[in-house]
């Protein structure tokens, strides 16, 4: 009885051990992905911080776009102005009219703004340029045939003075359109390389949680081998010192394991002398 306790709490000590090896191993890989999560964390956190700057300076160059562009209109309005007046002299001179020359202008406006924000082929720009100053020569006929006539050239010259500042403006306006558009490029690629990194911090979070689960699971297997192995401590323990404290028990015990090395004998086919089944006997073998 007593060698059959203590084969058991070998056993459950056995267990307790492995799972006491398993939950080692399993707090550490804990520990791995829960290191790897907070690492992907902190670069998510710069990946937004990143964006969100890019949005900051993309705002500052909406501001100034919108600044820009309402300085842009006062000047073009007071062009337009006179270039009104300019067209009421044409009227009276019988010139060429000036809504052919804005329309001319505006069409250059329109090419080199172009030229500016598209991104075209070597020998698509190659055309547009050759295009933009094909318009300019033209541009500039028409406004010298306007510059004959001092009154009409005053007022053109006027009209002129307020449409370069308008022009200055107006490339400042496309310079920030580009940074604008730069720093959105750019804030979306932050965000979404925030929303990849998130993905993989959320894959590691879910892996430290199985981990950490099982670490918890094999903690509890773990406390109960062990509680049973203290169980199993108490009990082998008070027989020990019942066969210390009782001579007669002791006795028994020692036929009884006797008794057991015949019995397997004679499970194993060996033949058995008359003070072999007396002992058997005696030991209530043949009972079980």
């Amino acid at each position: 009885m007593l060698e059959e306790l203590e084969e058991r709490r070998a056993e459950v000590t056995k267990k307790a051990e492995e799972y006491k090896r398993r939950r080692t191993v399993l707090n550490s890989e804990a520990s791995k992905w829960s290191e790897l999560r907070d690492e992907l964390n902190g670069r998510i956190k710069e990946a937004v911080e990143k964006a969100k700057e890019f949005k900051k300076q993309r705002e500052g160059h909406e501001k100034l776009i919108a600044e820009k562009k309402v300085k842009r209109g006062e000047l073009n309005r007071k062009a337009s102005k006179y270039y009104s007046m300019v067209e009421k002299q044409r009227k009276r001179n019988d010139m060429q009219s000036i809504q052919a020359f804005e329309r001319l202008r505006k069409r250059i406006d329109e090419l080199e703004l172009r030229q500016q924000v598209e991104v075209l082929s070597k020998d698509k720009e190659r055309k547009l340029v050759a295009k933009i100053t094909e318009l300019k020569r033209e541009f500039d006929r028409m406004e010298k045939d306007l510059e004959k006539d001092r009154k009409l050239k005053e007022l053109l010259r006027k009209a002129q003075k307020y449409r370069k500042e308008s022009d200055k403006y107006h490339e400042g306006v496309i310079k920030y359109v580009k940074h604008s558009h730069e720093c959105h490029d750019k804030m979306v690629e932050g965000f979404k390389e925030a929303d990849r990194i998130r993905e993989k911090a959320d894959e590691a979070h879910r892996l430290f949680l199985e981990a950490q689960e099982a670490a918890d699971e094999a903690h509890r297997l773990y406390i109960r081998y062990l509680r049973d192995t203290k169980d199993f401590d108490r009990v082998i323990n008070g027989l020990r010192r019942k066969i210390r404290e009782d001579w007669g028990f002791r006795e028994r015990m020692e036929a009884r394991k006797k008794a057991k090395g015949i019995y397997e004998r004679f499970r194993d086919g060996e033949k058995l002398s008359t003070e072999d089944l007396m002992q058997l006997q005696r030991s209530e073998m043949f009972v079980k």
